[in-house]
């Protein structure tokens, strides 16, 4: 080990701490309302969030919140955060705030630090649900990381790929 160099060493040790990641499971995540001509922008609209799993589709039931909290995860699925960072995360953005501004009605929903941890649970328990279903055999506490840190905190982390799909286009 003496013989490698400090970077390669850092990079390696980063990668065998990482969760590992499945290849078979794969997320789509459905947004609406977007307007003509723009990506991913505030007043959208989280739709759905569909689980496949070796040419499976399921709909994974959420409600809004767990949308929003799924949704967070899947764009932050890089770098595990605390429930501190992921309820900072989604108070701030706008896209979150803008919420389904596009339609004219928009639809909020509160996601505070002491609800993650519940929230995970939930996400947790609907992917059980569904891979039950499938008789897949995946477990839902590997696709959704719970990270230690050396102190009590802990972080979460989606670990799979994700694709977003956009739909109902609205006019400019």
């Amino acid at each position: 080990m003496k013989d490698i160099p400090q970077p390669i060493l850092r990079v390696l040790r980063l990668v065998a701490s990482e969760p590992p990641k499945s290849p078979a499971i794969k997320f789509r995540i459905i947004h609406r309302f977007r307007k003509a001509g723009t990506i991913c922008l505030p007043g959208e609209e989280i739709t759905a969030v569909y689980v496949i799993n070796r040419n499976h589709e399921g709909l994974v039931p959420l409600p809004l919140a767990l949308r929003f909290l799924f949704d967070y995860l899947a764009c932050h699925r890089h770098m595990p955060q605390s429930a501190t960072q992921i309820a900072a995360g989604i108070r701030t953005s706008a896209f979150y705030r803008k919420h389904g501004m596009n339609a004219g009605l928009p639809s909020r929903r509160k996601v505070s630090r002491s609800a993650i941890k519940e929230y995970i649970k939930r996400i947790r328990r609907a992917l059980d649900l569904i891979f039950c279903e499938k008789s897949s055999g995946q477990d839902a506490s590997q696709l959704i990381a719970s990270v230690k840190t050396v102190g009590n905190e802990v972080q979460y982390r989606l670990c799979a790929s994700v694709e977003w799909v956009h739909i109902e286009e609205l006019p400019h």
